[in-house]
């Protein structure tokens, strides 16, 4: 598991494109120790852009020649070549379901805070606590305490930094912000409660619930996924997107009139069951994205 390997930095506006644009031109950018001469940000921001395009999944290494590289993923080149700007909230909520998955074990505080976390509201020292328990109850070596408060203060940032409405120019905030999945309040007893906020479908999208769905169906080699499920299993929606039973319910209904691949419901020992078509999720993506 890894802990505050973004230097402290939730990934930026325009980031995103700066750095695939950056390895596009050149795939060796991230080896070069002054990178960030050329891409207008300091040392340590290049190191956290890095570590989120990572995080993302939308960077591979590879050697090629006998030199290591990177390159854009197939996911990193869907997105961007259709929004490298993120500037639709399908990408936003793409992005975010990677990053809670953590499958390169570099977004530990995601993975907690939406899979294994259960409390909706807490205070912050509170939900500090909560993870500086659960790390080591689950970390084999003792980690610092600064780094998962690190942790815990970008998770928070990472989904409720707004723009400044009056600063047009204003380029410090998170995009992921759109997905309005975490708000911070403020208290009258001198600390922020932080709760898991129930979007509405379409600050999320059709198109990234049923990548979902599939990437789900794929990873776990099934064929029919309960209701149940989807509303509290791992990196399904009721977790991965803090959706209610009503809201999932809602998109199923949609995604049963899928044009190209619809779901179908089936009852099951009276449980109800979505059997979902076998489409590789990229395919999806593809499949979406083009038709703007």
């Amino acid at each position: 598991m890894a802990y505050a390997r973004h230097q402290s930095f939730y990934i930026r506006d325009k980031w995103f494109s700066k750095g695939l644009r950056a390895v596009e031109q050149d795939n060796r950018f991230f080896f070069n120790e002054y990178a960030f001469e050329t891409i207008g940000l300091g040392k340590n921001m290049v190191e956290s852009l890095k570590y989120w395009l990572f995080a993302f999944n939308v960077l591979e290494e590879k050697v090629e020649e006998g030199q290591r590289g990177h390159y854009l993923s197939e996911l990193g080149r869907i997105l961007y070549d259709n929004d490298k700007l993120l500037q639709r909230n399908e990408t936003l909520a793409i992005l975010h379901y990677n990053l809670i998955r953590n499958i390169s074990d570099q977004s530990t505080v995601f993975d907690w805070y939406f899979n294994k976390y259960k409390e909706t509201a807490v205070s912050k020292p509170e939900l500090l606590n909560s993870f500086i328990t659960w790390v080591s109850q689950n970390e084999p070596k003792g980690i610092s305490e600064k780094s998962l408060k690190r942790d815990i203060d970008c998770l928070i940032q990472f989904y409720t930094k707004t723009p400044d409405e009056n600063d047009p120019e204003d380029v410090i905030f998170c995009p992921f912000f759109k997905l309005s999945l975490i708000k911070s309040e403020h208290s009258g007893e001198g600390f922020d409660t932080i709760k898991k906020l129930v979007p509405e479908i379409d600050k999320i999208g059709i198109i990234p619930l049923y990548y979902t769905l599939l990437s789900y169906q794929i990873s776990n080699d099934v064929d029919l996924i309960s209701v149940d499920e989807i509303l509290n299993g791992d990196y399904l929606w009721g977790k991965t997107y803090n959706l209610s039973r009503n809201k999932v319910i809602e998109v199923l209904n949609v995604l049963t009139n899928h044009e190209h691949f619809p779901v179908e419901y089936v009852r099951t020992n009276n449980l109800d069951y979505i059997k979902v078509p076998k489409i590789p999720p990229l395919e999806l993506l593809k499949s979406e994205f083009l038709k703007g």
